[in-house]
């Protein structure tokens, strides 16, 4: 039996939410459902990503699987700092007394990841107390980081400080985050380099922990570091950081412009041996680059951003995807590196402009995702493949960045959008930019 795109995202929500473990404050979620599979409280692979699906589920009149959501809020409260000894005293704000193990505090793997899910489910289903942990867990995280512990050693938007200061200047209120934001920015600003030898080249970065290559796309280099700097310009009062984000972006530009009148920046540079000169996603490719574009388009219009962004949507759109053209080409289906992740772009451009192409573009990406699903009796849910080895087909994952909660997200935004147009609600993401004023949803 053919299942609808409702049909696969409740499905997938079903075996998402029967994965959930107990653990101190509600529920966590597993990377996989194999017995070993690791519990992880991210936004990447565990909790808050999970917490993202259910919140679309939400925003689309989904009410089924509340009771996960509120294991997923009752979680990242305790480890956010609502509360965790229930002895009516918050630890959120005070280093010397940390909610329980956050382990991380990067945006993606960590700590500054749980309140953008928080503040997500409230605004899906008006819960204010989700919404007032999320401003103690950035308090507390902008505490850590004056009282001078490291926020992370490495640099970049996905796994490093770019991505907590990101999460400060867009969810952080008051003198203390802005203290913190303001010495995080000021060490991404002196780790710039210059690979051409000269400012005039534009900078880029290197994510950190000895990688030797520059990975200039979104989650790990220029596009990813200059969308941060670019947001955090406004509110730290710093137009300078606003003029090295776009030196950033003419690299980027001059990186990636084709002869075809596309822009696709290379994964790496140097390329390493035997990779793949571009790809198309999120993390590497134009989906997350054009976001960096179109920011710089929202804060500096006339200067060409539109263009970039305009041209990093058309490389998608030549490239031959969603389609397996050859073995290793298009072989993920998640949020981060696959087609669930180009088809938020694509939805992305359809809420700002009303694009109707770009909404045909979105069902052609749903098709082929939900035609490769698996269905039985536990639920849906969908393998990546690796050519290299046999079989070929993944495990499944369960969280959003590269599994099964990402994948229902995108089928449960479109089918809203199907529904009620481009003025639909979408939820909130630091690293998206802000929608256009007249297509903005309260």
């Amino acid at each position: 039996m053919r299942m609808t795109r409702a049909e696969a995202a409740r499905e997938a929500l079903r075996w998402v939410t029967d994965a959930a473990v107990p653990v101190p404050g509600g529920l966590a979620w597993p990377e996989t459902r194999q017995p070993d599979g690791r519990v992880s409280d991210d936004l990447y692979d565990g909790t808050a990503g999970v917490l993202m699906l259910l919140s679309e589920a939400r925003l689309s009149g989904i009410t089924d699987f509340d009771a996960a959501a509120a294991g997923a809020v009752g979680r990242l409260s305790y480890l956010g700092g609502a509360d965790p000894a229930g002895d009516g005293t918050p630890a959120a704000g005070d280093p010397a007394n940390p909610p329980p193990d956050p382990r991380r505090a990067e945006l993606y793997i960590g700590l500054a990841g749980y309140p953008v899910a928080l503040r997500a489910w409230a605004a899906a289903a008006g819960d204010q107390a989700a919404a007032a942990t999320a401003d103690q867990t950035i308090a507390w995280l902008a505490g850590l980081i004056q009282a001078g512990q490291p926020a992370s050693e490495l640099r970049d938007l996905i796994i490093g400080e770019a991505g907590i200061l990101l999460a400060l200047v867009t969810m952080g209120r008051g003198p203390d985050a802005d203290r913190a934001a303001g010495w995080i920015a000021d060490r991404l600003v002196a780790d710039a380099q210059w690979p051409d030898g000269h400012p005039g080249g534009g900078p880029d970065w290197l994510m950190g922990g000895g990688y030797p290559a520059f990975q200039p796309n979104f989650s790990h280099g220029a596009a990813g570091i200059g969308f941060v700097l670019a947001t955090a310009s406004g509110p730290l009062g710093r137009p300078e950081l606003l003029d090295l984000a776009a030196a950033a972006g003419r690299r980027l530009e001059r990186l990636g412009r084709r002869p075809d009148g596309t822009l696709t920046v290379p994964v790496t540079v140097p390329q390493r041996p035997r990779a793949e000169p571009v790809t198309y996603g999120w993390c590497h490719g134009p989906a997350g680059t054009s976001r960096f574009f179109t920011l710089l388009d929202c804060l500096r219009p006339g200067e060409g951003w539109a263009d970039c962004a305009a041209a990093s949507r058309a490389g998608i759109r030549a490239s031959g995807l969603p389609a397996r053209l050859w073995p290793g080409f298009w072989d993920n289906l998640g949020q981060c590196c696959g087609t669930a992740g180009v088809g938020e772009a694509v939805l992305d451009h359809y809420q700002d402009t009303a694009d109707r192409d770009s909404l045909d573009f979105a069902d052609q990406l749903a098709a082929d995702v939900l035609s490769r699903a698996t269905a039985d009796a536990r639920g849906v849910r969908w393998s990546h493949t690796e050519h290299r080895v046999s079989p070929p087909e993944l495990e499944p994952v369960v969280g959003w960045m590269q599994g099964a909660a990402g994948i229902a997200g995108f089928f449960l935004r479109l089918d809203r959008l199907h529904k009620d147009g481009p003025a639909a609600p979408r939820l909130p993401w630091p690293d998206r930019p802000p929608p256009p004023a007249s297509f903005r949803s309260t």
